[in-house]
């Protein structure tokens, strides 16, 4: 059942869609469903035609309402518990996977969903957008640890401590959307083609110094990412290296 919840196909040259496919539950998650999704991702983490991941919502209502809290409901406490370490280390994988990650944010994202567009590399949205960090609604904590770099602290307290739903447009003006565009699914497909189109050794270095920062002072980081590009360009010929660029400079004579 995970496996037909979960929808797959390759709208481009390098691009790996992966929906989350129960629009009838507004795309909430059980626990199956993300470990199908975990285990995409790992498939597609080691598979070289896979540029970049789009993570979506089947449907036009939601992206992601959550973690399916009838499962949890109906789990004995020790299992609901086990299941929560279980959804932790999964989330942290996508955090932290090794290819760009773009959230098709159409329709509401509760919980669980807006932790899955947080951690994604890019997020676009639009006007049917809605999203919510609602963790303390229920006496818990969410994305304490990620909301403030992405949003800064004043917008991360408001959206913690409130658990309020954020309009798409007010999403968009405190970060937490990257694009806002009526044609929610279009313009992920756009952005993610974008990325696939760059060298991916070199995409793959920007996301890992990106997750690597934090906690460094500017000069580490300043050699980390030197240290960084001599290791990955050190073997490339100039001329390889901006062959875009040469081929598109006008030649002798030409205006």
């Amino acid at each position: 059942m995970a496996e037909e919840d979960l929808r797959r196909d390759h709208p481009a040259p390098g691009v790996l869609r992966l929906t989350l496919d129960r629009p009838h539950a507004h795309n909430a998650m059980p626990i199956a469903l993300q470990r199908a999704l975990d285990a995409a991702l790992s498939g597609a983490a080691q598979d070289d035609s896979v540029r970049v991941v789009v993570l979506a919502g089947a449907g036009e209502r939601a992206f992601c309402a959550g973690y399916d809290l009838k499962e949890l409901e109906a789990m004995p406490p020790e299992a609901a518990q086990a299941s929560m370490t279980e959804r932790e280390d999964m989330l942290w994988r996508y955090l932290t996977y090794p290819k760009p990650t773009v959230a098709a944010v159409d329709g509401i994202a509760y919980g669980a969903g807006t932790m899955y567009a947080a951690c994604s590399d890019l997020r676009v949205g639009g006007p049917a957008t809605t999203m919510a960090v609602s963790a303390a609604r229920y006496g818990g904590a969410n994305l304490t640890w990620l909301l403030d770099t992405l949003i800064g602290a004043s917008h991360a307290r408001d959206l913690l401590l409130t658990a309020r739903a954020v309009p798409g447009a007010e999403a968009y003006r405190i970060g937490l959307l990257n694009r806002y565009e009526p044609d929610v699914s279009q313009t992920a497909l756009q952005v993610a083609k974008d990325i696939a189109a760059q060298p991916p050794e070199g995409i793959q270095q920007i996301k890992q110094l990106l997750l690597e920062g934090p906690g460094r002072n500017l000069r580490a980081r300043y050699e980390h990412e030197n240290s960084a590009v001599r290791s990955t360009l050190r073997q490339q010929p100039i001329a390889e290296m901006f062959s875009t660029f040469f081929a598109s400079r006008p030649t002798a004579g030409e205006v």
